[in-house]
């Protein structure tokens, strides 16, 4: 037999040499993770486990003098999961109550643009708000229209048509 003839041959490996094979692998990394005394790896450690407070590691011995009184042993309430005292919630204050706007002008007081202007007697105007006020005003002057004014007013009766909007008078310009 010469040295080419091994690699050219098939090496043949029964099934079930394969399956304990692939067993063996696939237990490989849960073994060398496993505790020598039997626990699973996956297992929580038991309360003897931890150690306590104040309570020496094991191996190492301590001096009487630094040795920390045992407890003793029977139903006791369990320590409490920190030492630091949570801080207490404050009632949240409530928002202050809302105040009259500071801004307010007398009822018979309009303030906004001018949007038919001249020398009178009829304007229109349209307020702050937004409201549109057919405006007659004998006497007024001379309205410049986009100018912004503020103006006394009353209601006035129907007789008089200036156009659309609120019909009022104007008292002073």
């Amino acid at each position: 037999m010469e040295p080419g003839d091994l690699l050219e041959r098939p090496i043949t490996v029964h099934l079930a040499s394969r399956v304990t094979l692939l067993a063996a692998l696939l237990l490989l990394p849960l073994t060398a993770c496993a505790d020598p005394e039997g626990a699973s790896p996956l297992a929580a450690p038991s309360a003897s486990d931890t150690p306590t407070p104040g309570a020496p590691a094991p191996g190492v011995s301590t001096p009487a003098e630094f040795a920390s009184p045992v407890p003793p042993a029977g139903p006791t309430a369990s320590p409490p999961m920190s030492r630091t005292v949570p801080p207490t919630i404050r009632a949240v204050p409530r928002p202050p109550k809302p105040t009259d706007p500071t801004d307010l002008r007398p009822t018979d007081t309009i303030a906004g643009h001018i949007t038919r202007g001249g020398t009178g007697p009829c304007y229109g105007l349209v307020a702050e708000d937004g409201r549109a006020y057919a405006l007659h005003g004998p006497g007024s002057g001379n309205l410049t229209e986009g100018s912004f004014v503020t103006l006394r007013i009353v209601s006035r009766s129907s007789d008089i048509d200036c156009g659309p909007g609120i019909r009022v008078s104007i008292v002073a310009p």
